[in-house]
């Protein structure tokens, strides 16, 4: 067997929300990439601002803390916390299509007992 080559295959971890970010099939542009993968809600935002007219939908792998299972999910927004607490970490938050909205770090959701008020950077809805 040989090694998997680190062009052919992505590793993630959930320390860390990677969002999928998948380009519109009806583009002219057959030299682009058919998606990208973005390491965080910063990335996220980093490569949503590069992207320019490219009509995209962004997903995430979600993990269910009871089984353990993984389903792919549509991320309708992503949102910022207005308040900073303790730290100068931004926290971020991501809503998806069945009008959850959860926290973009595992840390975050382990440690707060109530949501924070947000307000929404990027709404996915219309790319």
């Amino acid at each position: 067997m040989q090694p998997l080559l680190p062009w052919r295959c992505i590793g993630w971890s959930d320390l860390t929300l990677n969002f999928f970010v998948v380009a519109s099939s009806g583009r002219a542009d057959f030299a682009s990439p058919d998606g990208w993968v973005a390491d965080g809600a910063e990335a996220l935002i980093e490569l949503v601002s590069n992207l320019g007219d490219v009509s995209f939908s962004v997903h995430l792998l979600a993990r269910d803390e009871t089984d353990a299972s993984v389903t792919l999910c549509r991320v309708s927004a992503l949102w910022k916390e207005l308040e900073v607490k303790d730290s100068d970490v931004v926290g971020y938050w991501y809503s998806t299509t069945d009008g959850q909205t959860r926290p973009c770090s595992p840390i975050a959701s382990a440690t707060r007992a109530e949501r924070p008020r947000l307000t929404k950077l990027l709404n996915f809805e219309d790319s």
